[in-house]
């Protein structure tokens, strides 16, 4: 490596900062920055990458860490037993530092903390003297994400990254094996790996663009119409597979428009299609028996028993996809030729893309989230903050190559969010099970077409106030998550002077004017009520004591009196 590449490398960072996040941390930027990049075949988005940072005091010598279940990011308690028996589980373990080499001091950290944190009996009360919240709450994380899988497929990865080092010094390298036995003590059937990442490595990832072109090899030549871009093929099952498998081996989740809550898990249709798949019958085809897939691409370029699909999606058949995805994993498919039918669509135009996923998805009694995309209320409000000049993301990752400023990009789950704190007083919901939001009695409690649609706009200008404030004003940045949803409520509250404020108040709300001052005192009942529920019931770690919803109905009830207290100012 030469001194080029460490400054091509600063240059990098300093303009992904400037264009993303330039009220960022450095050093949390560069944990972000790392990540992105490291990460980058399991497409994670930024509310996944900014989820994961844990940099701070009494991190145990860890920057970051991130779980990912079959390729799909878990950052709330979302369950995860749907994915089923042998589902691949990984865990990535970040340290950045920006120096000139690896140290083994960072090794030695990590060597004690992680047997403490990856313990299935851990104490959790005894690590909080040791650990901040936010670490603590992604190993829980973890070990229930473990706990609830059957049988998974185990994978830890240790990631180094020093943004100035040139090599790894052989006594670094022998120290990483202390670390590797350490992890093995754990997990038994875990396969860690300690990989470390220089400025020349980590300047490279960042020049390597996922690509967005994928080949589909067909059995037989598509048919097509009239109509350009429409094709129906039959895809043997071992090419479908090789289609929709990262080149890490996992299911790619970047080629459904979905989240971990849409694959169905252990039902009668699933259990169907898994004996349809393991029964091979030389007189019967698979696609006689299966519905098929539908795929839609912004480009479909054929070519032969080809095509050429720019930036695919498949838009139905996330059931089977799993299935045949699954089916590899229980034995030898080499030999298996039958088929699975295909429909791939070239659709540029969002308006024809959500009536395909709406269409063929209508015989779905309860829509997967991808189905959420294609509401009309969430094209409307779409339009309406774009007035505003925000950027919706209505489907995942929509923007983030495309050079918009985190703070110019609102997320469908940020948007849950600010609704559960704001509009149905749910805070401790949105800090902990958020997706819960695409459960269908609360989703239509939230995004009902018949709220006013600035409402959407004032909750997540609410939401971002209270996040200025914390971040700005008091202690640690990874505490904002534990106060920003339950202060979020209670400055709706004081902004209406409502104690249950409805649609049409909030959306008189045009311009969100809250001073740092009674931020603070709002503050400040949130402190008290968090000390007597830790008090009187033994809770130390401070992502449970907002994740209660004991909580939340103290802090009602506080609101409440704070009304009647300033009705005269």
């Amino acid at each position: 490596m030469s001194a080029n590449d460490v400054i091509l490398l600063n240059e990098m960072i300093d303009q992904d900062q400037k264009r993303l996040a330039p009220d960022s941390s450095r050093s949390d930027h560069e944990t972000f920055f790392a990540a992105k990049q490291y990460l980058r075949h399991y497409k994670p988005t930024n509310d996944d990458l900014l989820s994961g940072i844990v940099d701070g005091r009494h991190d145990g010598g860890i920057d970051a860490a991130y779980i990912f279940v079959n390729a799909l990011a878990i950052t709330d308690d979302v369950p995860v037993a749907p994915l089923g028996r042998n589902a691949t589980l990984d865990l990535f373990i970040f340290q950045v530092k920006n120096s000139r080499s690896f140290g083994e001091d960072a090794i030695n950290k990590l060597s004690l903390a992680l047997p403490q944190l990856l313990d299935f009996g851990r104490d959790e009360q005894a690590l909080s003297r040791g650990f901040n919240p936010k670490v603590i709450e992604i190993t829980r994380r973890f070990l229930a994400v473990y706990r609830a899988l059957e049988m998974p497929s185990l994978r830890v990865y240790i990631v180094f990254v020093s943004l100035k080092a040139d090599h790894v010094h052989p006594s670094t390298r022998e120290k990483s094996e202390d670390l590797e036995r350490a992890l093995f003590d754990c997990f038994r059937g875990c396969a860690p790996s300690i990989d470390f990442v220089d400025a020349a490595d980590l300047a490279d990832m960042a020049r390597d663009k996922p690509t967005t072109t994928r080949n589909l090899a067909l059995a037989e030549n598509p048919i097509s119409t009239d109509t350009v871009g429409g094709y129906i093929a039959v895809v043997k099952l071992k090419a479908y597979e090789d289609f929709i498998t990262s080149e890490s081996g996992e299911i790619d989740a970047s080629l459904f428009e979905a989240n971990v809550r849409d694959y169905e898990g252990d039902t009668s249709v699933n259990r169907s299609i898994q004996d349809s798949l393991d029964k091979v019958d030389h007189e019967t085809d698979f696609w006689w028996l299966n519905n098929g897939v539908t795929i839609v691409a912004n480009r479909v370029q054929p070519a032969n028993k080809l095509l050429e699909l720019d930036s695919p999606q498949v838009v139905n058949g996330l059931q089977t996809s799993n299935e045949i995805y699954k089916r590899s994993r229980r034995g030898d498919t080499e030999l298996d030729q039958r088929s699975l039918l295909v429909k791939v669509i070239q659709a540029t135009n969002p308006k024809v893309r959500d009536r395909i996923i709406r269409a063929t998805n209508s015989q779905t009694a309860l829509g997967p989230s991808a189905l959420r995309s294609t509401d009309k209320v969430q094209r409307q409000i779409e339009e309406y903050l774009a007035k505003q000049n925000l950027y919706y993301e209505r489907r995942r990752n929509f923007y983030q190559n495309r050079g918009i400023p985190l703070a110019s990009v609102v997320s469908i789950d940020q948007m849950g969010q600010a609704l559960l704190a704001t509009l149905v007083q749910m805070p401790h919901v949105a800090r902990g099970s958020l997706s819960k939001i695409f459960e269908e009695d609360l989703y239509d409690l939230l995004f009902s077409p018949q709220h006013p649609v600035a409402i959407f706009s004032v909750a997540i200008n609410v939401i971002r106030k209270c996040q200025d404030f914390l971040k700005h004003g008091r202690g640690p940045e990874t505490d904002i998550d534990d106060f920003c949803y339950h202060l979020a409520m209670l400055a709706m509250i004081a902004l209406t002077r409502r104690n249950r404020p409805s649609t049409s108040e909030v959306a008189k709300l045009e311009a969100v004017e809250i001073t740092h001052g009674e931020l603070s005192t709002l503050m400040r009942i949130i402190e008290s009520e968090y000390t007597k529920f830790s008090r009187n019931s033994g809770e130390v770690l401070l992502d449970r004591v907002a994740k209660s919803e004991a909580v939340t109905k103290a802090l009602l009830e506080r609101g409440r009196k704070y009304l009647l207290s300033t009705s005269t100012r």
